[in-house]
């Protein structure tokens, strides 16, 4: 049983070792996403400071400067940051970004498909390949590939506080490979499986929905689908006692598709393992009426446990240190994957 199952557990990292060297580089980066945003862009990100501009006041600023263009996402950033814009070009129903300096209103970018800056393509690639829905499946395989390789190395080495610290130097390359690859594994084991649980349950369920039919046609935008007189500032405030201390992370606008204003984001005293966006307060498009509150904190079990899935993934729970840790623990399955192929290349040679 034993030995079978170091076969399985080998040919599964042979099968998944390329795709899953790809995806962990590309995660252990974009724990830190918006901070290399700030280092490549300064100046299509960072905010000049200074108090923020009232909501209505950055609204019509916006519209203003984005002439021919409907506003479709509003997306405040971290502190010193500025907000992000998603938008379409009237006549099409093609999503696209840029960004607008809360404290001045000024637009800091030209507008650019969603996924034109590095990090951004990056998150793309991480998730998809940029293959489509073809990407999104491989990479929800891996993901369970990731989970079976860290549930099966486990099993094998289920007593290993005994040679945990084993590290046989100057033995020969293939033993000091051996030891490393299984001190990563063991070390990296409860962060691999979360990481693999989480983007296997993401993944997969996207490309449940790409797969689907559907003909963004009937959304091309044609018109503005909220009232100009509609007095944001207002809402917002509501959302405020709608769920107390309620902070607002995005803002979806309406289009065809998706009628009404939805405000996404958290009550200010989450705990650490809920999302950032999980709860959501809509209201009327036309009126400003609330017309509905929905807070994952009195959702059922099943939401609350997909809640936790983006800070459990990114690592953004415990703050800075977490994250740090998610960056190298996600790191170490490149380290593994080219230790479990030369150690493999070396079994085929004999």
């Amino acid at each position: 049983m034993r030995r079978t199952l170091w076969k399985w557990h080998g040919w599964l990292g042979l099968t998944a070792a390329l795709p899953l060297f790809i995806i962990a580089l590309s995660g252990s980066l974009l724990v830190f996403k918006n901070e290399l945003d700030g280092l490549l862009m300064p100046a299509v990100i960072s905010s000049k400071g200074g108090p923020a501009l009232d909501m209505n006041t950055l609204m019509h600023d916006a519209e203003r400067q984005l002439n021919g263009y409907e506003l479709l996402g509003w997306q405040p950033g971290e502190p010193g940051q500025n907000t992000l814009l998603y938008l379409s070009k009237m006549g099409s129903y093609v999503w696209q970004k840029t960004y607008i300096d809360p404290s001045t209103g000024l637009v800091t970018a030209p507008v650019k498909p969603v996924d034109h800056y590095l990090t951004d393509w990056l998150l793309s690639f991480h998730y998809t390949f940029v293959s489509g829905a073809v990407g999104i499946a491989v990479a929800g395989v891996t993901a369970l590939l990731l989970l079976a390789l860290s549930i099966s190395g486990f099993i094998l080495h289920r007593r290993f506080w005994k040679t945990f610290f084993t590290l046989r130097w100057g033995k020969s390359l293939r033993l000091f490979l051996s030891d490393g690859h299984k001190m990563l594994g063991i070390i990296g084991a409860p962060v691999f499986l979360i990481l693999g649980f989480t983007g296997a349950w993401w993944n997969l369920d996207e490309f449940s929905h790409e797969i689907e039919t559907h003909d963004d046609s009937a959304y091309i935008i044609t018109q503005r689908y909220y009232n100009d007189k509609l007095d944001f500032d207002a809402i917002l405030a509501r959302a405020k006692t709608a769920i107390p201390g309620f902070v607002t992370t995005y803002i979806r606008l309406p289009d065809k598709s998706y009628p009404g204003i939805h405000l996404f984001g958290h009550p200010a005293d989450a705990g650490p393992l809920r999302g950032s966006a999980g709860s959501i307060i809509s209201f009327d498009d036309q009126t400003g009426a609330l017309t509905g509150v929905m807070n994952a904190a009195s959702l059922g079990a099943l939401y609350q446990f997909k809640d936790s899935f983006k800070p459990l993934h990114f690592g953004t729970f415990g703050g800075l240190t977490t994250r740090v840790l998610w960056c190298l623990i996600g790191f170490f399955p490149c380290l593994m994957a080219l230790s479990g192929f030369w150690m493999w290349r070396k079994r085929v040679k004999r």
